[in-house]
């Protein structure tokens, strides 16, 4: 049984010897999409921003992020090159930038009960060095046990995106 539990949750990447506590300023960027909605990047991204606060990170505004990729003229966010990380890092004044991306974000239907699932990619990535330091996939919802057995209402789409972040940062924090 100890073998089958071993497999149950997010499977995440910590740098070895980074010292997450260091980083003073995170830029979230603006996460990639491969849903159907075509706001779930940027409710993902709110939701990874008012977590991050909530675990009393510095986080820089949104707003200055975008103006920042813009001026430097970044049309594609994956395929960024490290010393465009570092300008970022320098130019907003973060010691890290948090990419992602949204594999799932909406309502699945099973054979009798339709349920919410979010599936998320999270990467911290150091922009003095451009180095990796932690990086996560993580999926949350689908019908829970009372759902299943007796069709009750389970957690809301919006619930299980929160649930699907507080759970893959609470691994870094």
């Amino acid at each position: 049984m100890l073998f089958s539990l071993s497999g149950c949750g997010p499977r995440y990447y910590v740098k070895e010897k980074a010292d997450i506590g260091l980083i003073r300023g995170i830029a979230v960027l603006p996460f990639e999409n491969f849903t159907q909605d075509e706001h779930a990047g940027e409710k993902m991204r709110r939701i990874v921003i008012s977590v991050l606060l909530s675990h009393e990170r510095n986080v820089v505004e949104p707003g200055e992020v975008t103006r920042t990729l813009r001026d430097m003229q970044v049309r594609y966010l994956g395929a960024l090159k490290v010393a465009e990380i570092q300008d970022i890092g320098k130019s907003l004044g973060a010691d890290a930038v948090m990419m992602g991306s949204v594999e799932s974000f909406g309502i699945s239907r099973g054979i009798s009960v339709n349920y919410p699932e979010v599936t998320i990619n999270l990467r911290l990535i150091e922009t003095y060095s451009g180095e990796i330091l932690w990086s996560i996939r993580h999926t949350s919802g689908g019908p829970g046990f009372w759902m299943r057995h007796f069709g009750s209402e389970g957690r809301t789409l919006s619930e299980a995106a929160r649930k699907t972040v507080e759970e893959a940062v609470g691994r870094l924090f």
